[in-house]
């Protein structure tokens, strides 16, 4: 269940190829159609590119404690990366 859920991005993406993998395959091979399917993964790779978790980086986390260090109230959001 771990694996489905960190990765559910790319499964989904492999699954959207795959609906478009079976759906050229059933109409019959085309260039065009590659060249969309092609352009559907480069799609779904820059998404993920931009979209997947990262861990912050130092700067962010130095700023993050000069914020909190300032003596006003902080609503503090905590979300996993997962």
């Amino acid at each position: 269940m771990v694996l489905i859920n960190q990765y559910s991005m790319l499964w989904f993406g492999v699954l959207i190829l795959g609906v478009g993998v079976f759906l050229i395959v059933r109409k019959g091979y085309k260039p065009k159609y590659g060249l969309r399917l092609l352009g559907l993964a480069a799609v779904l790779v820059v998404a993920w590119m931009f979209l997947r978790p990262q861990k912050a980086t130092t700067n962010e986390y130095v700023q993050l404690q000069v914020e909190l260090g300032q003596g006003q109230a902080v609503l503090l959001e905590l979300q996993s990366p997962y």
